[in-house]
């Protein structure tokens, strides 16, 4: 049953159910720009990165394009390539993300201003990670929209701008779920383990790649439980709940990259902002 299992996440995308996404073309949103084409495998570029394309029916297509949280308002270009290379135009539209103030005391408090001996572990750790979003895969490695990896209350929505110890930071690159240290967490959807390892800011995380530059992201983990490499069932458990990094308590920090651009999760399993 297993090796059925991996062969199935490993069908030709054109062949599986498609993502169904909500069209919500602003900052930290996903843009769902429809095109035609008898091409039989057509590809799709936002800023020159690949974006998620996907086949609906007959000469119907779709592009999933990640909106990256700092983008500035405005007229965008979708490039495709068929047959030839071509360009749809799309307007981003403002929306307006709450503030969360956060304090970090006695030794968490490295976490705001790192030393010199942190700082070293993050410039070696930064271009990891970095590679990790980057990841573009052929394989449609999953064929549903994600499930949420816990059922813990969200305490942390997606796009807060940051504020740590009265310091301005980079906006919330995902959702909070609280749980008790040791809660299970499950693979929001079928993939391949990128990275399973310890990291300053995230502690202990793991990203799995679902393919064409859908990338879920789970941080300050207590255990991990997978490697990389590693192929993963939807609703197969990767680690436990833990404060690891970066995290005033035990929670869970889900995100989500397209085209290497964080969205919000909740776009891909209920539609909601």
């Amino acid at each position: 049953m297993k090796h059925i299992k991996y062969l199935l996440l490993l069908i030709p995308f054109n062949a599986l159910a498609i993502l169904s996404v909500a069209n919500t073309p602003i900052p930290g949103g996903i843009a769902v720009i429809d095109f035609q084409t008898n091409h039989a495998n057509p590809s799709a570029y936002y800023s020159k990165v690949p974006v998620y394309v996907q086949h609906i029916n007959d000469t119907h297509w779709q592009a999933l394009v990640g909106i990256p949280l700092l983008a500035k308002i405005g007229q965008k270009q979708l490039t495709i390539k068929d047959f030839s290379e071509r360009h749809v135009n799309f307007d981003i539209s403002d929306h307006g993300y709450q503030e969360q103030h956060i304090t970090l005391t006695g030794k968490k408090k490295k976490y705001v201003n790192p030393n010199l001996a942190h700082m070293d572990r993050i410039k070696r750790e930064r271009p990891i990670l970095s590679k990790a979003r980057q990841t573009f895969s052929n394989e449609q490695l999953s064929n549903t929209n994600l499930i949420r990896p816990v059922d813990g209350v969200m305490t942390s929505p997606f796009g807060f701008k940051r504020f740590y110890n009265g310091q301005a930071r980079r906006p919330h690159t995902g959702v909070d779920y609280a749980g008790d240290i040791g809660t299970e967490i499950k693979a929001a959807a079928a993939g391949r383990v990128i990275i399973s390892d310890n990291f300053f800011f995230n502690g202990n995380a793991v990203f799995i790649d679902h393919g064409q530059g859908l990338i879920s992201v789970y941080i300050h983990l207590n255990k991990r439980l997978v490697e990389p490499g590693q192929l993963l069932a939807q609703g197969e458990v990767i680690g436990t709940i833990g404060q690891t990094g970066r995290a005033t308590g035990p929670h869970l920090h889900f995100g989500v990259y397209l085209n290497q651009t964080v969205v919000n999760p909740n776009l891909l399993f209920n539609h909601e902002i």
